[in-house]
């Protein structure tokens, strides 16, 4: 998919799961050895299969492959292989992707909801020649009643542009690539960057990176 470790095309991921969800805490036994390498196996050896750390640091390794996933379909959209095509590298920060390069990650634990203590994990990958500034990310909690893929559009329309569906004589309207990422079209003209979104349980997030010297998608 390139031609080095370091030569990287412009892509950007983001996932996200609800610790509380019930999938997360009553998975298959055999779920780790399916999602993970060996490394990432040896590395989750090292903690006790039965405590909240073991949890979490399963769900982070998930959740920043479905990261570089969305980040991989991107710059090639019908891009195959999944679970063992993404080595990830917590030590150093790290996806390495299709044994061939390697993109950054983000991960961050947080408790949102009601309350404010519901857990959540929220991943990002990104190309190595992006700034972690540069991109714009967010988590909200959201009510039963929401649907999540509204949900999050509006949340990320109201984070960027401080608006809702509307900015003054500004129409917003959201799209998709050929790969499923997010476009976002002001007065019908695509805004040029890279979107993702991404929703769990009660949760939805974003991440995204505004850039005037990425082509835009038609």
């Amino acid at each position: 998919m390139s031609n080095g470790k370091n030569n990287v095309p412009f892509v950007l991921g983001n996932d996200l799961v609800d610790l509380s969800h019930p999938d997360t805490l009553n998975f298959h036994p055999r779920f780790p050895q399916r999602i993970c390498t060996l490394s990432e196996r040896n590395y989750l050896n090292l903690i006790p299969p039965d405590s909240p750390e073991y949890i979490e640091k399963l769900w982070m390794i998930w959740s920043i492959k479905e990261s570089a996933y969305k980040a991989c379909k991107q710059y090639k959209p019908d891009v195959s292989g999944w679970w063992n095509s993404f080595e990830v590298i917590l030590e150093r920060r790290q996806v390495l992707c299709f044994g061939d390069f390697l993109l950054n990650v983000k991960t961050d634990m947080g408790k949102g909801g009601m309350s404010g203590n519901t857990p959540y994990i929220h991943s990002l990958v990104y190309s190595p020649s992006l700034s972690r500034h540069q991109i714009s990310s967010g988590v909200t909690w959201i009510s039963p009643d929401q649907n999540p893929s509204d949900a999050v559009r509006e949340f990320t329309t109201s984070r960027l542009l401080a608006s809702g569906r509307k900015d003054g004589d500004k129409t917003i309207e959201w799209d998709k690539e050929n790969s499923g990422a997010p476009v976002l079209r002001i007065n019908h003209k695509v805004l040029p960057g890279r979107f993702s979104f991404s929703h769990h349980g009660r949760f939805v997030s974003y991440a995204c990176c505004l850039t005037a010297g990425i082509p835009a998608k038609k």
